[in-house]
């Protein structure tokens, strides 16, 4: 008995196989000095654009961070009796200069803006970069941004001898120690540039990266301050973790759109018994595999032929056998629609986990009621934003008022009002009918709610409503209050002498009824 083969042909469509990668490193051939990264810098910040969710997450940390504005605040309670009327005239003229320098902070943005960018570049590649600009006598006077895939860490240089102002005792203390600094190099198009490190004392040339404390005017390195993620050299983004998973989530989007641009052919096997394709099908079969991309292809027919095979009898004669063509259907076992949409949602959980924020943050927030966005907000401004404010304030803090001498005003940064004027009222409800609210306490709120300014009351006025209503109802019982015109209040009491010639002409009004 002779045996039988099956022969098996498998037909695909001719494609590219060029790589997309363009990720080059442009500083390859400068390590040493120069200290290379754990990471592609030029890769972490592009992957972004091709994230369903990283930009979200990475805009979300930049609005809530920095985007509500800084301003300066005092460093002392400015209406205290414990300040002295100096102190407080120092305060103000400090106020009005901290407010002027960062409203110059940069002559072309806002310093929101800048810092808003160092922040994005920082929750992209791990590494946020501002240049300090210094005017002729040393003080800092403006910042720039720094693209952060542009630039490279160099090894720390010998100790240096530094300066530095602190407190003892509530007293200014001037102290030294030794530090070693750190050099930053940028290259763009081939050509470096050096920077030093924020606090460096030492003059170095931009071009070359030596200290030397002949170097022109026009070459002289300015600073960089490295607001990184770690504490390595590098920073590393708070997400690296899930690398894998975005770009697997990027692959599962591609599979879909090939699906949904490819998905003309037949989710079908064709077998052939008793014969064979004759050549100019098999091209034909080959050409619409090759066609299936694009719209303008979908909704053809498919033609085949098969031949049948020759076969001789016992006596010499030849017969064609019957080929048979059958189609047998594979959509059972091919991808529907959309694959991997879970696997799409895991990773968007990742994701905004590595980032400790909630759906409400990202434009997903179909399934929050006002309670539970509430609380997401609240959890999400003590356990992530507010800790950022703090550490980015600290940082421009350090960063400037030392240098500019400021004693009694600081930077901060604003954060979102996430009060709720109504619940405010509510609460202040019981107090104010106990007396321990004034009129004035409550008109900031009142403005609020207005949408418009409201004046405060002058201070006779400014009195709580159930004192007010007490002395009322004293009135009225007693007419001899009102005679005598004695005013209670918490912080006005009659002198004596006047009690006492009140007191001397009510005499005389006793007396004279008596008469009568």
């Amino acid at each position: 008995m002779s045996e039988q083969t099956v022969k098996a042909r498998v037909l695909k469509a001719n494609v590219s196989s060029n790589t997309k990668q363009i990720y080059e490193d442009d500083f390859k051939n400068h390590y040493g000095d120069i200290i290379e990264p754990p990471y592609n810098l030029k890769e972490l910040k592009l992957v972004g654009e091709y994230s369903s969710i990283l930009q979200q997450c990475v805009d979300a940390y930049k609005t809530n961070i920095i985007e509500f504005g800084i301003g300066p605040d005092y460093n002392i309670d400015i209406n205290s009796d414990d300040v002295s009327e100096e102190d407080k005239k120092k305060a103000g003229e400090e106020w009005t200069r901290l407010d002027e320098f960062m409203r110059y902070l940069n002559l072309d943005d806002s310093p929101e803006k800048t810092i808003g960018d160092m922040i994005d570049d920082r929750e992209k590649t791990g590494n946020g970069y501002l240049e300090i600009i210094r005017d002729g006598i040393g003080n800092p006077v403006g910042i720039e941004y720094v693209d952060a895939q542009y630039m490279r860490v160099c090894k720390k240089t010998v100790p240096e001898e530094v300066e530095y102002t602190i407190f003892e005792n509530g007293q200014e203390k001037k102290v030294k120690r030794r530090k070693r600094f750190r050099r930053y190099v940028q290259m763009i198009d081939g050509k470096k540039v050096y920077f030093k490190e924020y606090g460096d004392p030492r003059v170095m040339n931009s071009k070359d990266g030596k200290f030397d404390d002949n170097t022109p005017d026009n070459l002289v390195a300015t600073e960089i301050y490295h607001m990184k993620i770690g504490s390595g050299t590098y920073g590393k983004p708070r997400w690296v973790g899930n690398l894998i998973s975005l770009y697997g989530a990027r692959k599962a989007e591609e599979l879909n759109l090939t699906y949904f641009t490819n998905g003309r052919h037949i989710p079908a096997a064709i077998t052939i018994s008793n014969g064979q394709l004759d050549k100019d099908s098999y091209a034909n079969l080959q050409e619409y595999m090759n066609d299936l991309t694009g719209t303008e292809n979908a909704h053809k027919f498919l033609l085949l032929e098969a031949e049948g095979i020759t076969q001789e009898d016992g006596i010499g004669n030849e017969k064609i056998t019957p080929a048979k063509v059958e189609i047998k259907s594979l959509a059972e076992i091919l991808q529907k629609d959309a694959l991997f949409l879970e696997y799409d949602e895991k990773t968007r959980q990742k994701i905004r986990s590595s980032f400790r924020l909630p759906p409400l943050y990202t434009g997903e927030s179909q399934d929050f009621s006002r309670a539970t966005a509430d609380t997401a907000r609240r959890v999400t401004e003590e356990q992530v934003f507010n800790p950022e404010r703090r550490a980015l304030a600290r940082t421009l803090n350090s960063l400037f008022l030392e240098s500019l001498g400021f004693k009694f005003v600081k930077i901060t940064v604003k954060s979102a009002d996430l009060r709720d004027p109504i619940e405010i009222a509510r609460a202040l409800y019981p107090l104010i009918t106990a007396g321990g609210v004034t009129p004035n306490d409550v008109r900031p709120l009142l403005s609020k709610i207005l949408g418009q300014k409201v004046d405060m009351f002058d201070e006779e006025y400014n009195i709580p409503l159930q004192v007010l209503l007490r002395r009322k109802e004293a009135a009225a019982t007693n007419p001899m209050a009102d005679l005598l015109g004695i005013e209670k209040s918490h912080n006005k009491a009659p002198r004596g002498e006047e009690l006492i010639n009140l007191l001397k002409d009510m005499r005389d009004v006793l007396e004279g009824l008596q008469e009568q």
